[in-house]
């Protein structure tokens, strides 16, 4: 009797990810969005691996519908997993914290840019990718 092993990853999963690890070669911030009420379950668990070496900013999106309580721990938890350098609560949806996000993205690229200012160059811009899985409100932060 003869075994047969089933492949359960699907190929538009595998080119996404190759397309991303091609993309991250290109980035400076990478922006996992998740959801707020559900934060570990809306996480991509290849994120992290996938993005080790640039800087991550999680997103809490939606976090208008959970408690300060409920958030401040999924911060402190995705801090101390080292999942991301900066972990900012908002809603794309009423637009609340978007400026906090502003600064988390300033925050985490400011020494890139002092160096590159430093080399010369007049205008340094930060190069971001939005990712996180359906639903959890990349769209609406893109906007």
């Amino acid at each position: 009797m003869s075994m047969t092993q089933i492949n359960w990853y699907p190929g538009h999963m595998k080119k996404t990810k190759d397309l991303i690890e091609e993309n991250l070669k290109l980035i400076d911030v990478v922006l996992e969005i998740v959801d707020a009420r559900i934060p570990l379950s809306s996480k991509n668990p290849n994120i992290a691996s996938l993005s080790k070496n640039k800087k991550r900013i999680i997103v809490l999106n939606k976090s208008d519908l959970v408690s300060k309580q409920e958030l401040d721990k999924w911060k402190k938890y995705f801090k101390e997993q080292d999942f991301a350098d900066e972990v900012v609560e908002m809603s794309a949806e009423t637009g609340y914290n978007v400026k906090k996000l502003y600064e988390a993205i300033e925050f985490v690229s400011k020494e890139r840019k002092e160096k590159l200012l430093k080399k010369g160059l007049k205008k340094v811009s930060t190069r971001i990718i939005v990712l996180g899985i359906p639903n959890v409100g990349k769209c609406k932060i893109n906007k």
